[in-house]
């Protein structure tokens, strides 16, 4: 199989399982390959996304990576909605770090139409809106119907989050027993179908196979996501995952890299374990296919700060010229 191929042609799902056992110097073959899809479908850009963790813990569901999870003891801050002038100031925040996107993150399975919490977000969304920033709004606040969706987009959002995490065979197995993943992708579904971009990706290692993680990349293809986030599990003390080791650097290279040339045209980001388990090996995300970031801080785990994020920025821009 001739890798430099996939850059001037899809790749199948069998190709693409195939590229998981390169090993050696065919490396950085796929990594160079990855990289030349990136540069010529998608240009030298990277996308830049921060995002407000506006409610925290006390969630009723129990998945097993998440530190916000009532099932377990992780010592987290727990709060409720965060009031509108808050969010309003971290929306400004966001503004002068220069990211493109605020995202709107909630604990628990969903903030639906009728609550008081439900209507405080669209407010929150209306007054931002009208604020003229440049700075595009998304939330991530459940399992919604369309309808909700809708009210959400006339509020003033481009974009809604909500990740597979893994293959539609193995999530109760590794991710949660207290939903399926046919929740999540019917509201995937329902954002697609009134003219919402969707972000939606996964984590890697949590104990899912290479097959997961192809067959988590092309159901996303299927449902035509704009922006693929890929975690790196940070394991979490208390959670069932919490004594699992960090995934090897070269499977995570691999997997973004394969992604890569997978999604061809989109944004796809690194979230967390970007800082922590990357390391000395950040750069070479983005010289392996990545072409975006959270900036600003995770949900329950802190970031760098912007400054170091925007100078690796400028320095990846260099060496893409």
């Amino acid at each position: 199989m001739n890798i430099r191929d996939f850059i001037n042609r899809e790749i199948t799902y069998e190709e693409a399982m195939k590229l998981t056992n390169i090993s050696g110097s065919k490396m950085m073959e796929l990594f160079s390959v990855a990289n030349e899809i990136r540069e010529k479908y998608c240009g030298n850009k990277i996308h830049t996304c921060t995002i407000s963790n506006a409610k925290s813990g006390r969630c009723e569901e129990d998945c097993k990576f998440c530190a916000q999870s009532a099932h377990y003891n992780t010592n987290i801050t727990s709060y409720e909605l965060k009031d509108k002038e808050t969010l309003l100031d971290e929306y400004s925040r966001a503004e002068e770090l220069g990211s493109s996107k605020f995202g709107l993150v909630t604990s628990g399975r969903s903030i639906n139409k009728g609550t008081n919490e439900y209507n405080d977000i669209k407010d929150f969304l209306k007054t931002a809106k009208a604020s003229d920033k440049d700075v595009e709004l998304c939330c991530s606040i459940g399992l919604l119907s369309k309808e909700e969706l809708m009210e959400l987009k006339e509020a003033g959002i481009t974009r809604f989050h909500s990740n597979l995490q893994t293959s539609i065979n193995s999530y109760n197995k590794i991710v949660a027993t207290t939903h399926g993943i046919e929740n999540r992708l019917k509201t995937i579904k329902s954002a697609k179908e009134i003219g919402l971009d969707v972000c939606s990706g996964g984590i890697i290692g949590m104990g899912e196979s290479w097959e997961d993680r192809i067959d988590m990349a092309y159901t996303l293809k299927e449902l035509g996501v704009d922006g693929i986030p890929v975690n790196i599990l940070n394991p979490i003390a208390g959670t069932p995952h919490g004594d699992r080791e960090h995934l090897a650097m070269d499977e995570i290279l691999k997997t973004i890299a394969i992604y890569r040339i997978i999604f061809r045209d989109k944004v796809i980001k690194i979230g967390a374990g970007r800082e922590g388990i990357l390391k000395d090996f950040m750069g070479m995300a983005f010289m392996s296919g990545a072409n975006g970031m959270l900036v600003g801080g995770y949900l329950t785990v802190r970031g760098r700060s912007a400054q170091e994020d925007f100078k690796l920025i400028e320095n990846i821009k260099k060496m893409w010229k």
